[in-house]
């Protein structure tokens, strides 16, 4: 199990627990990158598209997966993401949530990129 954070850096109260468990990290293509917008505090926010396709193992047999999902980055994260450019190859790693308190679609919030 990785190390507790602090309380106050994780306020939940079963925060460290396996129950708080939420990372993903998938591969994929940038098929779509936003204009940059901002947060009434000037952090920017781009959205991007990433088309994933990969062979999964299933109940020991292969699987061909492929899909799209939405995803967001913000601050340093939206410039690095705006500079990778659409069709190049990545990888990102972050967590998923809601896309507002209004909508129950998931999104990736991205806390690393990186070109692959």
């Amino acid at each position: 199990m990785p190390p507790l954070l602090p309380s106050k850096l994780n306020p939940h109260p079963r925060a460290g627990s396996r129950l708080d468990c939420n990372q993903v990290i998938i591969c994929g293509t940038i098929v779509r990158l936003t204009t940059p917008r901002y947060t009434p505090a000037g952090i920017m926010i781009t959205e991007l598209k990433l088309s994933h396709e990969s062979t999964q193992v299933e109940a020991g047999s292969p699987r061909r997966v492929t899909c799209e999902l939405t995803a967001i980055a913000m601050a340093d994260l939206a410039e690095q993401v705006l500079s990778m450019g659409i069709d190049r190859h990545v990888r990102l790693t972050g967590f998923l949530a809601r896309k507002n308190r209004m909508n129950d679609q998931l999104i990736l919030h991205i806390c690393e990129a990186a070109l692959v």
